[in-house]
């Protein structure tokens, strides 16, 4: 089978700038009188066996390292915020990923009791976030990586009164997004890209969310972060259908 390239071996490589498919008609926004805890609870309920497996550690794929990612929805309350979706920004120190928008996350150890656990712990290691803090109210199915790694995302609600420590040598700087602007599809950009190169012609797609955070600043959510926001809007989308 023909290994997928990396995106660091596209010349010239700006995601951002990409040419972008057609929108596909099947998939609309969800409504924001819809997009409730209460809805979210009652959604992914049914999903929660995955992420409590004890079997996390071993990967579906013997070729890729098992991992979780933390979705922390934060709990902002009925106000203008709204629920948002807390990001980070990954360190420049990282040997992969490093300086992109990321989850929460990382390696299932094989002492961790399940991809919740490892989603949890990691979240509290890199951002401080408390434990306490969050309501695991569902998983997601696992996502293969071009750079090794098979994830599993957990999805929390997350009481937002908590003091972020960042870990200095993995996340430079946290964010929050609103959820709605995430779960609309037309803040969805497919992006595909056709090169050649000295091994033949290569095609990627990925998806991208450019945003914009609470505090104005402008953010753009590519690649694997962007291609699991996306799986969780289509769970809901299918599951609201």
């Amino acid at each position: 089978m023909k290994k997928t390239p990396l995106f660091s071996s596209i010349p010239n490589f700006d995601p951002k700038q990409a040419p972008i498919l057609p929108k596909d008609a099947r998939f609309k926004a969800l409504p924001a009188s819809l997009v409730t805890e209460g809805f979210l609870v009652a959604r992914l309920s049914q999903s929660l066996h995955a992420g409590q497996a004890a079997d996390a550690h071993i990967p579906n794929n013997p070729l890729l390292k098992p991992s979780a990612v933390l979705i922390p929805i934060m709990q902002r309350g009925t106000d203008v915020t709204g629920l948002t979706v807390l990001l980070t920004m990954r360190s420049t120190k990282l040997r992969k990923h490093s300086g992109q928008i990321a989850l929460p996350g990382g390696k299932i150890d094989a002492e961790d009791a399940n991809a919740i656990a490892t989603a949890l712990r990691e979240a509290e290691e890199e951002i401080g976030l408390p434990i306490a803090n969050c309501q695991v109210i569902g998983s997601l199915s696992r996502h293969e990586t071009g750079t090794g790694f098979e994830i599993t995302p957990i999805v929390a609600l997350v009481n937002p009164q908590y003091t972020p420590k960042l870990s200095e040598d993995e996340v430079s700087e946290i964010f929050e997004v609103p959820l709605l602007h995430i779960l609309d599809p037309k803040n969805h950009n497919h992006h595909e890209l056709t090169w050649t190169d000295a091994e033949g012609e290569h095609t990627r797609d990925w998806y991208g969310i450019p945003s914009t955070d609470l505090d104005g600043k402008s953010r753009h959510i590519w690649g694997v972060t962007a291609r699991v926001l996306r799986n969780f809007y289509e769970y809901l989308h299918e599951e609201s259908a």
